[in-house]
């Protein structure tokens, strides 16, 4: 037993300090059936566990105010589209549902820019050609990318990890309590693919694959233009000094900042101003701070910056363990709605599950994900503090692999999943009946 602990540790120093391109450590490589088939399954139990629970509060349960775009509220679906795509298209998806219809207004509704262009793009695309609503070419949109994403998520962490850490990471991800908006009609599936995909492709040295994914990954989310810093790790740890090798690699490398060059581009022939994804961060309720006055605002509040949000509260936890069926009630659903508490918990969370990730991951998987932390730390919302960071980490895989490894055991494993299982289906409860969740 000991020398097999001897034998693991080291494999993971061997990671940390970069792999080669073949793993050749023993369970590096699963069979082709498990390849398909696992992530599939994946797949079907976190939209089973997501869309169930949503589809039956959204027919059964009483919504909370609804919250669409400048006010407007669609009308509702026909159809099965009515049970399926309308519980998951709330909050930011009427959004995307607005942009796929109208574009980007003008100057005039300049707040449509803070939402990416790719994904709306494609929605509208897919209602013209098919006719059907832009939601529900969006939902399809998600749902496919999210599979497809298993799919060469579950290749890419057994490159380094083996296949049980690989199917570890999997399951971490697909039930992690805010994983609902990989269902729902939100960018976060299409990023995921495109950001595998490209870190896939350095990974495995088709550097032009990894470029173009990279350069849609940043049309996707302002975030994929980070993706340079873990592709200029890779071309470090297999060249050094020896610049003259990193091309052409290097080339395709920097594609990931065509996507800002590009979006910034087509706003100002929309809306006379490049900027304006920049710009409109303050109508999105963003200033700027320090890290631990964003920290202090969601452990205690930010009144003291000129902000709303009372900070991480407690008191929802202990009337739902004195009474479960409290959880039914709107004024329950509006205190954890309201609170801090999901977000700070995550946060913490992933900062911790990043630090140990310094020991446990290869270098270029800890330059993907530090930013997406760091980078919110500094530019807090005076309505959550942490405002959308249970979003914000699904796409950081890295740190799901770091979850996978310290859950390896079963005696873990198993309680954990159940309930983060149930916590994804009330937090979809409360996102299908216009409650925030993130």
């Amino acid at each position: 037993m000991a020398v097999r602990e001897r034998r693991r540790t080291a494999s993971w120093r061997w990671a940390a300090a970069g792999a080669p391109q073949t793993a050749t450590r023993r369970g590096a490589e699963a069979a082709p059936a498990d390849r398909w088939l696992f992530p599939l399954l994946v797949f079907v139990v976190h939209w089973l566990l997501t869309q169930v629970p949503a589809s039956l509060a959204f027919l059964l349960g009483t919504p909370n105010a609804p919250s669409p775009p400048y006010g407007r509220m669609p009308v509702p679906l026909a159809g099965i589209a009515h049970v399926i795509v309308e519980p998951m298209r709330q909050w930011d998806g009427l959004w995307y549902r607005m942009i796929a219809l109208d574009g980007y207004a003008g100057p005039t509704e300049s707040a449509r820019a803070a939402f990416w262009p790719l994904y709306p793009w494609l929605m509208a695309a897919g209602h013209r050609l098919t006719g059907l609503a832009p939601e529900t070419v969006g939902y399809l949109i998600s749902n496919i990318a999210f599979a497809v994403a298993l799919l060469l998520l579950y290749r890419l962490v057994a490159l380094d990890f083996g296949a049980a850490i690989a199917r570890g990471t999997l399951w971490a991800l697909a039930l992690f309590p805010t994983s609902l908006f990989f269902t729902a009609v939100y960018t976060e599936s299409l990023f995921l693919l495109l950001a595998v995909a490209a870190l896939l492709g350095a990974r495995t040295d088709h550097w032009l694959l990894a470029g173009v994914a990279g350069a849609l990954a940043a049309l996707t989310r302002s975030y994929g233009v980070f993706l340079v810093v873990p592709f200029a790790l890779l071309l470090w740890q297999r060249h050094r000094f020896d610049l003259r090798r990193w091309f052409p690699a290097a080339i395709p490398a920097a594609f990931p900042v065509l996507g800002p060059a590009i979006f910034a581009w087509f706003l100002q022939q929309t809306q006379g101003n490049w900027r304006a994804f920049i710009d409109v961060q303050d109508q999105w309720n963003r200033y700027q701070a320090m890290p631990w006055q964003t920290l202090h605002c969601a452990i205690w509040s930010c009144f003291d910056l000129g902000g709303e949000p009372d900070g991480a509260t407690w008191g929802w936890v202990g009337a739902f363990l004195h009474n479960p069926a409290v959880a039914t009630t709107n004024a329950w659903r509006i205190d954890v709605a309201n609170s801090d508490t999901l977000e700070l918990v995550v946060t913490v969370l992933f900062l911790a599950l990043a630090v140990l990730g310094l020991r446990l991951l290869p270098a270029w998987q800890s330059g993907y994900v530090l930013p997406g932390l760091l980078i919110p730390l500094f530019s807090p919302s005076s309505v959550h503090a942490l405002m959308s960071m249970p979003r914000f980490v699904l796409p950081l895989f890295p740190l799901f692999t770091v979850l996978a490894i310290l859950l390896r055991s079963p005696k873990l494993a198993i309680p954990v999943a159940v309930i983060s299982s149930l916590l994804l289906a009330l937090l979809s409860v409360q996102f299908a009946l216009w409650y925030w969740v993130s």
